[in-house]
């Protein structure tokens, strides 16, 4: 085998051992990633009492922050929702202005 030949299948071995590598890598991340993403794409969604409970507040004070736009929520007709991800965003903010 001439030096050449070899240096190309070498070249060509290493090429495909770092596809395989970097795949191997993508699903073990992806793996481990898994549960954060679908947390975050199917997060909780608080009805108004929920709401109360997680924030540790009253009826009366979630309503009047919601008035006040204060705090982030969904409004569908009637119904006043509030998603876990926003109200922690919410909270977090909170938290760095005391």
């Amino acid at each position: 085998m001439k030096e050449s030949d070899l240096m190309t299948s070498t070249a060509g071995f290493i090429e495909a051992l770092r596809v395989e590598i970097k795949q191997e890598l993508r699903d073990e991340i992806l793996a481990e990633l898994k549960p954060t993403i679908e947390q975050l794409l199917y997060a909780n969604v608080f009805d108004f009492a929920e709401a109360c409970r997680y924030l540790k507040v009253s009826d009366s004070t979630l309503r009047r922050m919601v008035k006040n736009g204060e705090i982030p929520f969904i409004r569908n007709r009637a119904l006043i929702h509030f998603r876990q991800i926003a109200l922690d965003k919410w909270l977090e903010g909170k938290e760095r202005s005391n």
